[in-house]
């Protein structure tokens, strides 16, 4: 007899701008989990209107967190105090591997980045545990999911997810487990999903989801299936553009405006934090005023008063309509429209047989952003998502509505760089001739990569329980082979040691690769 239970899931979706957490129920019967009502937002004291502003104060060493969110954000009108705060750190995780990072991605050391976010994230799970978990440890009741930008696991060998999923799981401690991750996008189709809002379409038509975050925006094009509605993915596209570009500017705007001279900024860096936040709110007042028809045009102003580290005050009311929006970021909206550009063109997509696009994210409720889709696609394709912030972190609320056993993405992403091979059956090889071999069967190991797991897009589908959906990838270059555990939940193993996720490691005739209980013996055919 199945043996039912209730577990509670917590997501958090860490944004550059804002954080979000909501709670699920489920009750599991057997291996099957049955969501209990929908997804909530679970605000805990220090969330404002359904988020928490991703702001910390540091005490005068800098070493730890004196304060967070709102209580931090009023810092920043004390000139002695303002120095000590951090915001908008996020985009700058993985920075040290970009070639040419842009100027918002090096306001911080990435070393920084992922400190700051450490501390915060440590504070939350805290007071998680004190107002939701009645003071006591996490134990196996509990599952707890984070969403995190597709680029950090498909850039750079996944060595920022890797990092991130280490400093997330230290902050947890040795004992709890009962964590995963969950990209965004497919946290924003599983909502979309469950929301009704993926119609379906002609077997040809195309859907764009357009995720505009705080730093980042991804495209993801798929096609829905007539029978199952569910996404086909055809591909993604990203940059790391968001709506915290327009606060920037916005700040920039508003220096010009109180005629704060280039210097005195030089000298005091932090003012430009506390602008920011100004610019920040000016723009989400516009914009609420722009999204709806038949809205009273207005100017929306601000008295902004500005003390600066050497006592110099700054004050002025400070008027935004927009026209003045437009002047001080028209190249950004260029930025987008490039950016839209890119994606159809590396995605391979036909603009003629894209049916529907469909705008989530924090800054998806920008008023510039949805006129430019409109204008590109048309007004009757173009679908922004109620309350288009808190998608991704419903969706990601919403992972365990499967077997238990099968607690991976539901949706695989592959590297920009794989390409799609012959899988399974026994073939002819190719040079060089590298191959596995599992029993009677022989797998081609083709130049380049070669992906291995559970889902049917890889080249080689490995059945077997234990094994995720993207699990392992084998690089051949040069003649020279190379395994690399793609973060799976049970590991892979060479020659019976577990490998290190995201970790390239050498492959040598005869070394045998286990993924759960299938054993892959590297073979190469002789003289080849």
């Amino acid at each position: 007899m199945a043996i039912n239970k209730q577990q509670t899931l917590f997501a958090l979706d860490c944004g550059a701008t804002n954080w979000r957490l909501y709670r699920s129920a489920y009750e599991w019967t057997g291996n099957r989990a049955k969501l209990l009502g929908e997804p909530q937002a679970s605000p805990i004291t220090s969330f404002i209107d359904r988020k928490l502003p991703s702001i910390i104060y540091l005490d005068p060493e800098g070493a730890n967190l004196e304060s967070f969110g709102e209580l931090a954000q009023q810092e920043l009108e004390n000139k002695k105090n303002r120095g000590r705060v951090r915001e908008y750190f996020k985009p700058c995780i993985g920075s040290h591997l970009e070639e040419n990072p842009l100027p918002h991605q090096r306001r911080y050391t990435h070393a920084q980045a992922m400190q700051y976010t450490r501390l915060l994230l440590s504070t939350i799970l805290e007071q998680i545990r004190q107002e939701k978990w009645r003071a006591e440890a996490f134990d196996d009741r509990l599952w707890f999911t984070f969403a995190y930008p597709i680029h950090w696991r498909y850039e750079h060998g996944g060595k920022i997810f890797a990092e991130h999923q280490q400093l997330v799981q230290e902050c947890f401690g040795d004992t709890f487990k009962q964590i995963r991750f969950v990209a965004e996008p497919e946290g924003a189709i599983l909502s979309l999903q469950h929301r009704g809002l993926l119609e379906k379409q002609k077997n040809n038509d195309v859907t764009l989801i357009v995720d505009v975050g705080g730093s980042t925006t991804d495209i993801i094009a798929g096609q829905l299936d007539p029978i199952n509605g569910k996404l086909n993915y055809l591909g993604r596209y990203g940059e790391p553009f968001g709506g915290g570009l327009y606060d920037a500017e916005l700040a920039k705007y508003i220096a010009d405006e109180l005629n704060i001279p280039a210097s005195a900024l030089a000298d005091d860096p932090s003012a430009l934090v506390s602008l920011r936040v100004s610019g920040q709110r000016l723009k989400e007042s516009l914009s609420r005023q722009m999204m709806f028809p038949g809205r009273n045009i207005s100017t929306h102003q601000r008295n902004i008063t500005l003390v600066m580290r050497d006592g110099t005050i700054f004050r002025r009311l400070v008027a935004l309509d927009e026209v003045r929006f437009r002047n001080a970021t028209s190249h950004l909206d260029n930025d987008l429209r490039k950016l839209i550009e890119k994606a159809l063109t590396k995605i391979a997509v036909s603009e003629e047989d894209i049916a529907q696009v469909v705008l989530v994210g924090g800054g998806a409720q920008l008023f510039t952003i949805m006129s430019f889709l409109r204008e590109r696609f048309g007004t009757e394709k173009v679908l922004l998502a109620d309350n288009p912030d808190e998608v991704v972190v419903q969706g990601i609320g919403l992972e365990y509505q499967a077997s238990f056993d099968d607690i991976e993405p539901t949706i695989i992403f592959p590297a920009p760089t794989s390409k799609k091979m012959p899988t399974k059956t026994a073939v002819s090889l190719p040079s060089p001739n590298w191959f596995l071999q599992h029993g009677t069967k022989e797998f081609p190991i083709q130049p380049g990569t070669t992906t291995l797991g559970r889902g049917k897009s890889n080249h080689i589908q490995v059945e077997d329980i234990k094994a995720s959906r993207l699990h392992a990838e084998i690089t051949l270059n040069d003649n020279k082979l190379e395994i690399t555990d793609k973060g799976s939940t049970n590991g892979t193993f060479l020659n019976g040691q577990r490998l290190k996720p995201y970790e390239a490691n050498p492959v040598k005739i005869g070394d045998m690769i286990s993924i759960g209980k299938i054993k892959l013996k590297v073979e190469k055919i002789k003289n080849g």
